[in-house]
């Protein structure tokens, strides 16, 4: 549930689920008027008995309200069930004789506690639109995150394969320096003895 559909879910998830809550306390001949009215809309709810479409209208109202209210079920989800509800509901509004003027859409005196419930239509479409741009941005950050990660890691690996190299290279300079140092060093050496050999056979020479 994203903080944007946040009132709406618990506004309309509160007015659905006690509105189902209280249909369960419907007499029979209560039952029987909203069912009349409520075929006009969906006409299939005409072949229920009153105390099957009791029970009905109160569990469709109690699960389209818990919908709303439980954090886990998807905006999508709680939308559609909401719209579908609530576009019952106006095909009812529409339908039946009496609730509408002549033009068949403003509502009368009578019609109007049912054409209000329109603003449920609205609510629902609003979760599906903003979960379905939601549901896009947040692919498009995870895409961007991964990409991210991505570059990092080649990055990192690129710079532990350039100091791998360095290293070497600064190994094998060192090792270099040092044999350089010690062939330098012999050098010396050898030119030195060279030097005492000479400086001997010349006095050799002058004592004979």
């Amino acid at each position: 549930m994203s903080l944007a559909q946040l009132p709406l879910r618990l506004t309309t998830g509160a007015f659905v689920l006690n509105s189902g809550i209280g249909k369960l306390n419907l007499t029979t001949e209560e039952a029987e008027g909203l069912q009349q009215m409520a075929a006009n809309g969906v006409p299939v709810l005409a072949d229920m008995s009153p105390e099957a479409f009791r029970r009905f209208i109160a569990v469709t109202e109690i699960s389209v309200g818990a919908m709303q209210l439980i954090p886990k079920v998807p905006g999508w989800l709680a939308g559609s069930a909401l719209g579908v509800f609530s576009a019952g509901l106006i095909n009812m509004y529409l339908n039946t004789p009496g609730m509408t003027q002549d033009d068949g859409v403003r509502p009368t005196s009578e019609g109007t506690a049912v054409a209000k419930d329109i603003w449920m239509l609205g609510a629902g479409a609003s979760m599906i639109v903003d979960s379905l741009f939601n549901s896009s941005a947040r692919r498009k950050k995870a895409t961007k995150r991964r990409v991210a990660k991505i570059q990092d890691a080649k990055e990192q690996k690129v710079e532990a394969i350039q100091s791998a190299r360095d290293d070497r290279r600064k190994a094998l300079m060192e090792a270099r320096d040092v044999a350089l140092e010690k062939l330098k060093e012999a050098r010396d050496e050898a030119v030195q003895e060279r030097k005492a050999a000479r400086k001997a056979a010349r006095s050799a020479r002058k004592a004979a």
